[in-house]
């Protein structure tokens, strides 16, 4: 991991008061009951303008900040989401070119955010436990020299940093013409209202976090999109051609009083109206903007909260929007790209780009359950989705900060909630939880940044986190019950005379699967669960072994490390004894729908390492025929999708894969391609909630390492396993991939028998090209590839 050289302007932040609305003014400090946006304000003089001017600043929920009128990191919904009684993240801004000499006005409107989210939601953001009156707190400094300590090349003779202002008991509030902001519903701008009714501030406390420096990389706007419009029922709808997550910018004339609505969304109904509700959120209004003209042109585009959407929905207006008028604009997380790829399936092709889109509109500072819906960081996505994600994108940074986040959410018992940050929610029974299918994802996530990253960093500094919870884990496994107090009745094919014991339990499950649209399917959960959770306590053993082999590491993790070896071998007994039916060669629960083959219940202990080895055949075998007789559809929800592809490819069923992968009737991506879809979604039939949803979307993974033979099989990518033509129905690719250890680029076209490969130092390239393996050496060379 890079390490954030020091900031020398950052000690200033400790100078610096926290300010909010004081309690004489509408709504009560403490309590988040305000409704417009409050606006804080100080007037300072410069003599001079320092060569470099630097804001430092965290304005709790969202701040946009404005120095002499002009916006500074508009859209970049800053600071990042955190539990801010454990971190504020403070942004910081090169402000230099917007100073003058003399008279300087700084000015920040603060927005809810997650901080002061007053929607009631099911989530209970509206009774998050830090909950209080928007704050601010910032610092603005000055020097001759670059406050960078790696950009200072300056003389010994140059002044140092020196504070300029901070926030304190000198600034005013007032209120301006955002008149309410939530995440959740939109935003109201009334252009009649201008900031005015100032005040002096009140000095509080601060939410109780440390104040960090966002560690990862902003969201900005990107360019504009101009929608297409034609006629509704109540207005007009604007079709932007993709789902994209973002705002809109208006500019728009308006008559004094006038009001316009926008509503967002990403449905049209069957007589093309906008469909947009959310069953989580307990008000009328979703996804709305609503705007109030003063009889001039209003200019204005939202601070405080973003959009899922592909269309726009305007009433109010009385005419056709003009060009120019309403665009929608794109904010985007600055993660680097990972990959590029093609090859001669341009389905294959497409689904890498729909799952990049897809990627990119559920990053804003925490990985997201959709950007229209939730905006949640949900554990067990990212767990199934964390190859493919880092398979498109460098998601070091972000996913460090985010495991922060997960951390975060550690109850004193070491139990995680599965939604991270997360205002107290996701624990209880009837609230997703328990669910080692998600929360096991703080071990995944750290062996995960050691491999594809070369970062135990994380693992050191969450170690205790990790061995609280999974050691939470084992004291929660069942003795003889079904998790819920019913006994547990075996079937009689399988698991003959067990009692269950020594099993997880689980809420959730393979969520989503075919024809099981509320979510959790019918199967026995304690069979994912168990398995989750085995794979969990080997990755929390792996990280010990890793940890205690760094020079100069302190033993003691070796306890940890031997009892989770034993618990999770245990844990595997326990899973084949209970629902490995050995006649029939495949793994079952007495839940399962009468007479249907679950293929997930197979998928995970042949891609987990569960199934005893002289069964292992037998239940391959019973996997392939399923698909089959299926005619190669899938019948998994995000967890056994994330392993279908991969485990019929690794059996030498690439064939099989191939047509799964390429199908298109539903349930399947290509169905999701010919209904129109831009994105992934969240179910596979044409009624899905959401149509910008990643969990399903981990066929990439499969196209990244299967279709273009590039496999990491040591960590850190030490050693790279290159087999052309691993899938049939492929018969060129290229790609290149950034890895830790510099660019490794793959091309090969099996018509001509040829492979090009450019491989970074330090790596060892293992190449199958028909014959014994060989390597090849750091550089570009080109080999043939020989009959398979």
């Amino acid at each position: 991991m890079t390490q954030t050289p020091p900031d020398p302007g950052a000690d200033a932040l400790g100078q610096a008061r926290w300010i909010c609305r004081p309690s004489s003014r509408p709504g009560r400090v403490g309590t988040g009951d305000d409704v417009a946006a409050p606006i804080f304000q100080r007037a300072f003089s410069l003599e001079s303008v320092p060569r470099h001017a630097v804001l430092r600043i965290a304005g709790l929920g969202i701040h946009a900040i404005r120095v002499n009128g002009v916006p500074v990191g508009v859209g970049a919904l800053e600071p990042a989401q955190s539990d801010p009684r454990e971190v504020v993240y403070y942004a910081t801004h090169d402000v230099t070119d917007l100073l003058g000499p003399g008279e300087n006005t700084l000015e920040v409107t603060l927005g809810r955010g997650f901080f002061d989210m007053s929607t009631p939601d099911v989530w209970r953001w509206d009774r998050a436990p830090w909950r209080a009156s928007p704050r601010l707190i910032c610092a603005l400094t000055g020097g001759d020299a670059a406050e960078r300590a790696e950009q200072i090349e300056s003389s010994e003779s140059a002044e140092p940093v020196h504070t300029i202002l901070v926030s304190d008991e000198h600034w005013t509030c007032g209120e301006g013409p955002v008149r309410f902001d939530s995440m959740y519903e939109g935003e109201t701008y009334d252009d009649r209202c201008s900031p005015s009714d100032w005040g002096p501030v009140a000095v509080v406390s601060g939410p109780g976090g440390a104040l960090v420096e966002r560690p990862h990389e902003p969201v900005t706007v990107q360019p504009a999109v101009e929608p297409q419009w034609r006629r509704s029922a109540t207005g007009w709808i604007g079709d932007v051609g993709q789902i994209m997550a973002g705002v809109a910018r208006y500019d728009l004339p308006l008559e004094t009083g006038q009001q316009v609505s926008v509503l967002f969304g990403e449905k049209l109904d069957e007589a093309g109206e906008l469909v947009c509700a959310n069953e989580h959120i307990y008000t009328p209004r979703f996804q709305t903007d609503i705007l109030i003209g003063a009889g001039r042109r209003l200019h204005w585009q939202p601070e405080f909260s973003y959009k899922g959407f592909q269309y726009l929905s305007v009433t109010g207006l009385g005419r056709r929007p003009a060009a120019g008028e309403i665009i929608a604009v794109p904010l985007v997380q600055q993660v680097r790209d990972a990959v590029e790829f093609e090859c001669d399936v341009p389905m294959l092709a497409q689904l890498v780009e729909v799952m990049r889109t897809t990627v990119l509109n559920n990053l804003h500072h925490v990985p997201t359950d959709t950007p229209i819906y939730e905006k949640n960081g949900w554990t067990g996505d990212v767990l199934v989705a964390m190859d493919t994600m880092s398979g498109l994108f460098d998601l070091q940074r972000l996913f460090t900060k985010w495991l922060d986040d997960v951390a975060a959410t550690q109850l004193p018992s070491g139990q995680l909630a599965v939604i991270a940050p997360s205002p107290g929610w996701g624990y209880e029974h009837g609230e997703c939880a328990p669910a080692p299918e998600w929360s096991c994802l703080l071990p995944g996530l750290l062996l995960h940044l050691a491999d594809v990253y070369g970062d135990l960093g994380p693992a050191r500094r969450h170690w205790q986190s990790c061995r609280r919870y999974l050691d939470w884990e084992l004291t929660q496994i069942a003795d003889g019950t079904d998790g819920s107090g019913g006994t547990i009745v075996a079937d009689g094919n399988f698991g003959a005379g067990a009692t269950g014991g020594g099993l997880a339990s689980s809420e959730l499950g393979d969520y989503l699967s075919p024809g099981y649209i509320d979510g959790p399917p019918p199967e026995d959960s304690r069979l994912s669960a168990s398995c989750f959770l085995h794979r969990g306590l080997l990755q929390g053993a792996e990280l010990a072994a890793r940890l205690d082999a760094e020079p100069g590491a302190e033993e003691g993790r070796r306890g940890s490390r031997e009892a989770w070896l034993g618990a999770a071998e245990s844990l595997r007994g326990r899973i084949n004894e209970v629902f490995l039916d050995r006649e029939g060669g495949c793994y079952r629960t007495a839940s399962d729908p009468h007479g249907q083959y679950r293929q997930t219940s197979n998928l995970m202990p042949l891609a987990l390492g569960i199934v005893p080895e002289e069964m292992r055949t037998r239940v391959v075998e019973s996997l392939v025929a399923d698909v089959r007789r299926r005619d190669h559809h899938l019948n998994t929800g995000h967890i056994g999708t994330s392993l279908l592809l991969n485990v019929l490819t690794d059996a030498g069923f690439g064939a099989d894969a191939f047509r799964v992968a390429t199908q298109r009737s539903c349930p399947s991506w290509g169905s999701w391609l010919d209904l129109g879809a831009t994105t992934m979604w969240e179910r596979w039939d044409a009624g899905a909630r959401s149509r910008d949803h990643f969990f399903l979307g981990t066929v990439v993974d499969w196209i990244l390492t299967r279709v273009a033979g590039v496999r990491r099989i040591a960590p850190d990518w030490a050693v790279v396993r290159v087999q052309p033509g691993l899938v049939d129905g492929v018969s060129r690719c290229r790609t290149t991939r950034q890895t830790s250890r510099g660019v490794l680029t793959v091309d090969w076209d099996l018509s001509l028998g040829r492979l090009r490969v450019a491989v970074p130092e330090g790596m060892v390239c293992q190449l199958e090209l028909g014959g014994p393996i060989v390597v090849a050496e750091a550089g570009e060379s080109v080999w043939r590839i020989g009959d398979r």
